[in-house]
């Protein structure tokens, strides 16, 4: 219960700079431009853009950003030291933004998923299989979420400028959108090694059985990826556990740090 205040009291700082609404304006974006350029296509040929190019493209840099305005907001306001005071533990409020941050990812997704729904109605496209993308588009909310949390470790860390977080964001986020285009990480079987423990490949090796491959070029690639498929299980589970590791460092470095 104290969580969920602590949460909601996170939100209405949010809300009151007004970065909130520019994130969920970006939601948007993708389904509007994946609907005007599909007009022929089918539901999951829109949903692959809320969920690939929005959610890895902007959702993870949105995330790792309203993180540093959450984290350093009050070192600039230099209102850390009341809220201790009352008391609210470091470690509560690490958890409370983290918590508000997954709420936000996962909300972020689902609004993505409303919106795509509503403008395949409007263009006529078939809704069928509906169920399976709304289960997609919502576990890849969650999984972005775990994703980020790397990226903002190291932004928490430096705690320098909004314009180094961002800079460090938009790095990350392309690093991790690159690596999944390669066969060298993508082709790995599980196991301790590297690229098990890479989050944005990962989820795509997780995304990527639930496709429909067109065309040869496709199906072959499919055929080629088919035997390094993640389960819905295994990729919670490994994501999870890198999450549980990711906020407790959080927490160890946020303490650390002068109020």
């Amino acid at each position: 219960r104290e969580l969920l205040k602590l949460t909601y009291c996170e939100f209405l700082k949010l809300k009151r700079n007004g970065a909130y609404k520019l994130a969920l304006f970006t939601s948007v974006l993708f389904p509007l431009f994946n609907a005007a350029l599909l007009s022929d296509g089918n539901l999951e040929d829109i949903m692959s853009g809320v969920r690939e190019e929005s959610g890895f493209l902007l959702l993870i840099p949105v995330l790792v950003i309203m993180a540093a305005s959450l984290f350093f907001e009050e070192h600039d306001n230099n209102t850390l030291k009341n809220l201790l005071c009352i008391p609210v533990s470091k470690r509560r409020l690490v958890m409370a933004k983290v918590f508000l941050l997954f709420l936000f990812s996962v909300f972020y997704e689902l609004a993505g998923f409303a919106i795509s729904i509503s403008l395949a109605l409007t263009q006529g496209i078939a809704i069928n299989g509906w169920s399976l993308e709304l289960f997609l588009t919502f576990c890849t909310g969650i999984l972005l979420w775990a994703a980020a949390l790397p990226c903002i470790i190291l932004v928490i860390w430096c705690n320098k400028s909004y314009i180094i977080s961002v800079i460090i964001a938009f790095f990350y986020t392309l690093l991790g959108y690159a690596l999944h285009l390669s066969d060298t990480i993508m082709m790995k079987p599980l196991g301790p090694n590297f690229a098990t423990f890479i989050p944005v490949p990962m989820i795509f090796r997780w995304l990527y059985q639930f496709k429909v491959p067109q065309g040869k070029i496709m199906t072959d690639f499919y055929n080629r990826l088919s035997p390094y498929f993640v389960s819905t299980p295994i990729i919670f589970m490994i994501l999870f556990a890198e999450a549980a590791v990711c906020v407790f460092i959080v927490i160890r470095i946020y303490q650390k740090q002068e109020t």
